[in-house]
């Protein structure tokens, strides 16, 4: 308890120093567990020989029998996972200032009614709902957007990867998102403080930037069986022409 006490000190001071390097440098701590945590459930599932790979989209898995999946950790993954977070807290902390300017809780000053404090309690949740719905519209699918952009690039070095992600992981990554953050995004954005909402996001979140991981590494897994297929497919063309 005491060291959690600690860690909320230390983390403040930080934050009112230097408030978007801290943010960076935690959601960056916070993406590099998300990935450590897909690549060892990835792990474990291999050596076990279970099937964790059939909650993964139809259009991901097509050819999974021809995936070469490595036995070993792969840092290259956990590095871009955990840089890919660091250098969008920015970002993500503009983005709640900007939504706690537009749509401001109610306060109360001094001693308040039971009908006043109803009636503040009553605005305070609609301005949690108005936060949640604006970020749901618009951040969550641009920052996917973001997200599989990024990666198709880091990964492949060619907007044809890119493109194969969104084709492949883009929408079942949307859906997985409205099923889990409206109701997460509330509570964030109803009873956390500006200086806790990206951290408290990406803590809860680790579940779901590992199955960010996950998805994004088997559309890569994808992406690599279907360029060896029409490679194959050109040389049989050209052997059999001539």
């Amino acid at each position: 308890m005491n060291s959690l006490r600690s860690l909320k000190v230390f983390y403040n001071k930080s934050y009112d120093k230097r408030p978007i390097l801290t943010l960076c440098v935690a959601n960056g701590i916070l993406g590099a567990v998300s990935d450590t945590l897909a690549q060892s459930i990835s792990l474990y599932n291999k050596y076990n020989k279970q099937l964790e790979d059939k909650y993964l989209p139809e259009s991901v898995r097509k050819h999974e029998s021809m995936w070469t999946l490595t036995k070993t950790w792969d840092f290259q993954r956990t590095f871009r996972f955990a840089a890919y977070n660091f250098c969008v807290a920015p970002l993500g902390g503009k983005w709640y200032m900007f939504l706690d300017k537009f749509f401001p809780m109610p306060v109360a000053t001094g001693v308040v009614s039971k009908a006043v404090q109803s009636q503040i309690t009553k605005k305070a949740n609609e301005m949690a709902i108005k936060r949640m719905v604006t970020d749901q519209a618009l951040f969550a699918p641009a920052g996917l957007v973001l997200f599989f952009s990024v990666m198709g690039i880091a990964e492949t070095g060619k907007w044809e990867g890119v493109k194969e992600k969104f084709k492949d992981a883009y929408v079942p990554a949307l859906i997985a998102n409205y099923k889990v953050w409206p109701a997460v995004q509330f509570i964030n954005f109803k009873f956390m403080p500006l200086q806790y909402r990206l951290p408290f996001v990406s803590s809860l979140g680790i579940i779901w930037n590992a199955y960010l991981s996950w998805l994004n590494n088997a559309s890569k897994q994808e992406e690599s069986v279907l360029e060896l297929l029409e490679k194959e497919d050109t040389g049989l063309e050209v052997v059999q022409s001539a």
